[in-house]
């Protein structure tokens, strides 16, 4: 059994996110109950935890003295958000992923989906997901792929429609992208950027305690 320390959880936040910098405050070596949250605000006063894990944890301050706290940001939103997130493909059953990379950055996955009608597919996002902000549906009956991409611009619509993707899913939807999907016959997906967090949130915790049994964990913030 792998007992979980401050030091040892940040090394893995490091490994598996890919970012560095993962203890942002030190605190207690064992750590048997793990709380997360995307901001400081969502914890309460009176924390009952050994340490916690802060999304943006810029404003922890002096808040929860003596607590350990971890966080990471960029690497959080790259593998467990909207973007390259293999993790969401692999919940929702998609096959053959891959990356979509635009002017030398990686910017999402395209991938097959399960669902080849619109309203299906809009109901597996919504049962994993827990719901949209907003969507455009398709000119096409018939969903090929779909790509989940980390930013919406006409430029990208139109790559991902190139790429054959007859759905982009996003984390907001951006008005000045609308005319391009339009043009393109690309639905889109707004899954909304806090719901997208919270689900990567969970995800983290999951797999935390399957890294480190005996670890409990607790997600804040959620509906």
């Amino acid at each position: 059994m792998t007992s979980a320390t401050l030091t040892g959880l940040a090394a893995w936040l490091t490994v598996t996110l890919g970012e560095t910098g993962t203890l942002k405050r030190g605190g207690p070596e064992d750590v048997t109950r793990l709380a997360l949250a995307l901001e400081p605000r969502d914890l309460p006063d009176d924390l009952d935890a050994d340490a916690a894990f802060v999304h943006r944890s810029r404003h922890v301050d002096g808040h929860w003295p003596g607590l350990g706290i971890l966080g990471a940001h960029d690497g959080f939103d790259l593998h467990l958000t909207t973007g390259p997130n293999r993790r969401l493909a692999a919940a929702l059953g998609w096959q053959d992923v891959g990356e979509v990379a635009w002017e030398g950055r990686v910017f999402g996955i395209v991938a097959r989906p399960p669902q080849a009608a619109w309203e299906e597919l809009r109901a597996a996002l919504h049962a994993e997901l827990g719901g949209e902000d907003s969507s455009i549906a398709p000119q096409s009956e018939t969903i090929r792929r779909v790509a989940v991409m980390n930013a919406m611009t006409p430029a990208l619509v139109g790559h991902v429609a190139g790429l054959g993707a007859d759905v982009y899913l996003t984390g907001q939807l951006r008005p000045s992208a609308v005319p391009a999907a339009r043009a393109a016959g690309i639905g889109v997906v707004a899954l909304g950027h806090r719901r997208t967090e919270l689900w990567g949130l969970r995800t983290l915790a999951r797999e935390l305690e399957a890294a480190f049994p005996g670890l409990d964990t607790r997600v804040y913030g959620s509906p």
